[in-house]
């Protein structure tokens, strides 16, 4: 029985140079760069900028809310953390004597009888100098030569006792006293734990408001900070700032507004402290809440421009004590 063969498989082909030209070549890396039909936005820094748009009808409220938040957060960096105003432990200030000095010499018990004595000189003089006038006129006017009898003049009214003027805010304290017990009412005993974006971002998603009311609360903010320097925004007190502010801009400018009681509890607050914070922040404005499209406008233009964006800009620069070349500089200028 013949015996099974074995048969050796074919050589493989060897690869010639023109299959290895045939084989497809790889299309180069892709260039973004070198695309003409994609444009490369170049920025400063990493924080991006949103759209503005030049005709503040056109904003949207989102876009608001981010200039209002970058102001906010611009005067807290430029301010710090400044304390509250702490409660007087005396009645009065000492550069305030001059007024209480002066309300104590006014007393309510002299007005009635000061009132009284002038009154009663200004009437006689009055019916001293009525009676001699008519009395020469009837003497001295002889009507066809023939002199009339004088006419009694008319009875006066007979004198009423005056009453007593009241001296409005007689018993008040002083403005400087009134004006630290309203600003400490918006301070926190510490910092919140929520940032001022996401505080705001928090009241947009459950009570949206328009983009007036976000620029009317940046300029009512930003007078009392930079303006009148009336209170200095911290973290402490500028989220009560804001919610009091956003509150009154809304009742101001427009038509509805939230329940107070929603307000309250987007706002982390109780109903009776959002009570006393609008009120509060209403006599800080001096109820002056009217604001009008052209002030708008330039409040707007001024966030627009970037002053408050240069302030977040701003690195702090850190100073290593351990550099060896700074050392060996200061030596050098000692020296």
């Amino acid at each position: 029985m013949p015996s099974p063969t074995t048969e050796n498989p074919p050589p493989a082909p060897e690869r010639t140079d023109s299959s290895a030209s045939e084989a497809p070549k790889l299309p180069p890396p892709p260039n973004p760069s070198s695309d003409p039909a994609l444009a490369v936005l170049e920025s400063d820094s990493p924080r991006t900028e949103p759209q503005l748009s030049n005709d503040i009808f056109k904003l949207t409220p989102r876009a608001a809310l981010k200039l209002l938040s970058m102001g906010v957060e611009a005067l807290v960096l430029v301010t710090g953390d400044i304390p509250p105003t702490p409660p007087p432990t005396s009645p009065t200030m000492p550069h305030m004597r001059g007024m209480q000095l002066e309300k104590d010499i006014i007393k309510r018990s002299n007005s009635e009888k000061d009132l009284a004595r002038m009154r009663k000189q200004a009437e006689s003089a009055s019916m001293s100098t009525h009676s001699s006038s008519s009395a020469t006129s009837a003497a001295s006017q002889p009507i066809d030569g023939v002199r009339l009898r004088a006419s009694p003049s008319p009875a006066l009214d007979p004198i009423t006792s005056p009453e007593p003027f009241t001296i409005i805010g007689e018993n008040s304290q002083p403005l400087n006293l009134q004006h630290g017990a309203i600003t400490r009412k918006f301070y926190s005993k510490k910092p919140p734990p929520i940032s001022i974006e996401d505080y705001l971002s928090r009241l947009h998603r459950f009570c949206p408001m328009s983009t007036a009311v976000y620029l009317a609360t940046s300029l009512y903010i930003h007078r009392l900070a930079v303006d009148e320097r009336a209170i200095p925004v911290t973290r402490r007190n500028a989220h009560r700032l804001l919610l009091a502010g956003l509150r009154v801009a809304m009742k101001a400018l427009e038509d509805l507004s939230y329940p107070h009681s929603k307000m309250a509890k987007v706002g982390g607050v109780s109903e009776l402290e959002l009570a006393r914070l609008e009120i509060s922040f209403c006599f800080l404005t001096n109820f002056e809440l009217v604001v009008s499209e052209a002030i708008l406008r330039d409040h707007c233009d001024v966030l627009r421009q970037g002053s408050s964006w240069s302030v977040l800009r701003q690195k702090v620069p850190i100073l290593t004590l351990n550099n060896k070349n700074l050392a060996k500089a200061s030596a050098a200028e000692g020296r």
